[in-house]
C-alpha cells in the first residue's frame, strides 16, 4: 500500500498457510505490516508507549480475524481498515490528555540564543516531536486522514476504501485537514513561516526543563535507517500551496522507525 515496492504475490499463500496453523507463515505475514502500523500509531498517538500498545492491539485483531478474510479486497486494504477503526475508537491517549490540559508546554520557548547549547540529536528530537504534536490540533478523523494521505501517500483510490467514503469525499476531507493544519502551523512554526519566532533550538531548553525531552533517552530519532520519504509513494496530485508542500516535506523527512520490541509483542511459537 505505502511501500514503493510491495510484494502482493505471496499474500494469498501466507494467509492460507497461516489459517492452517503455520506459525512461521503468520510471522512473515505480520512482519510485512507491523512497522508501518507502528509508525502510523506513533504519529497518531505521539507517545511511543501508546504506539506500541496500539500496534499490539491491532496485530492481535488482525490475527484473530484472519480466518474471516474473504479476499474481496486486497489483504493490505483489509489490514489497514482494521487499524483505522482501532485508531478512531481507541480511548483517549496519554498525549491527547496532556495536550488538552497543558498545551502551553508545546507552545512555549526560550528567548535566549540557544544555537550552540544543545546537540544536533536533541534539536532534531524536538523538531520531530513538535511537528508531530502539531497534528494534535486536528480531530481524530482529520489527523488520521492527514497521516495516511499526506505522510504515507494514500491516494483517493485507496483512501476511499480505507475510510469507507467516495473518492470525491476522501479528497474533500483530506483537503480540509490540510487547511486546518496549515492554518494552525502558519502562525506558530518558524520552519514553515520564517516570520514566526519559534525555533527548534529555542524550544529545546523548554522541552528539557519540562521533562518532555530526555537527552539520555531520545525516543523519536532512534531505531531508524530510513525516512518516511524514502520508502513511500508520494501522492501524485499537485498541491499549489507552498506551505502545505513544506509541511508534507517536514513530516516525510522524519524517521521511519523499526522497533525490535514489536517482535516481542506476539508469541508465534
Amino acid at each position: 500500500m505505502f511501500l514503493k515496492k510491495y510484494d502482493t504475490y505471496t499474500d494469498k499463500i501466507l494467509i492460507s498457510e497461516s489459517v492452517s496453523g503455520n506459525t512461521n507463515s503468520l510471522s512473515v505475514l505480520i512482519k510485512k505490516h507491523q512497522d508501518f502500523i507502528y509508525n502510523i500509531s506513533l504519529r497518531f498517538f505521539l507517545n511511543p508507549e501508546d504506539a506500541l500498545d496500539a500496534t499490539q492491539d491491532i496485530l492481535i485483531k488482525i490475527i484473530n480475524n484472519l480466518k474471516n478474510f474473504s479476499g474481496q479486497s486486497a489483504f493490505r486494504t483489509w489490514v489497514y481498515r482494521i487499524a483505522i477503526n482501532h485508531y478512531l475508537n481507541a480511548p483517549k491517549s496519554k498525549t491527547e490528555r496532556l495536550l488538552n490540559d497543558h498545551s502551553q508546554q508545546f507552545s512555549g520557548f526560550s528567548d535566549a540564543d540557544e544555537r550552540n547549547s544543545f546537540s544536533e540529536e536533541e534539536v532534531e528530537e524536538v523538531r520531530v516531536l513538535c511537528s508531530t504534536a502539531m497534528l494534535m490540533c486536528l480531530n481524530r478523523e482529520q489527523r488520521l486522514l492527514y497521516i495516511m494521505g499526506e505522510v504515507f501517500g494514500v491516494d483517493h483510490n485507496l483512501g476511499s476504501q480505507l475510510f469507507d467514503v467516495s473518492k470525491a469525499n476522501y479528497r474533500i476531507k483530506l483537503h480540509r485537514a490540510r487547511l486546518e493544519l496549515t492554518n494552525f502551523v502558519t502562525g506558530k512554526c518558524g520552519i514553515i513561516n520564517p516570520k514566526n519566532p519559534c525555533r527548534c533550538p529555542k524550544k529545546t531548553r523548554t522541552f528539557i526543563n519540562n521533562g518532555i525531552i530526555d537527552k539520555n533517552n531520545l525516543r523519536f530519532t532512534t531505531d531508524f535507517k530510513h525516512t518516511v520519504a524514502t520508502i513511500v509513494e508520494t501522492q501524485k496530485e499537485d498541491i499549489s500551496d507552498k506551505i502545505q508542500l513544506d509541511l508534507r516535506e517536514l513530516f516525510q523527512n522524519s524517521p521511519f522507525q523499526v522497533k525490535e520490541e514489536i517482535d516481542d509483542l506476539l508469541n508465534f511459537s
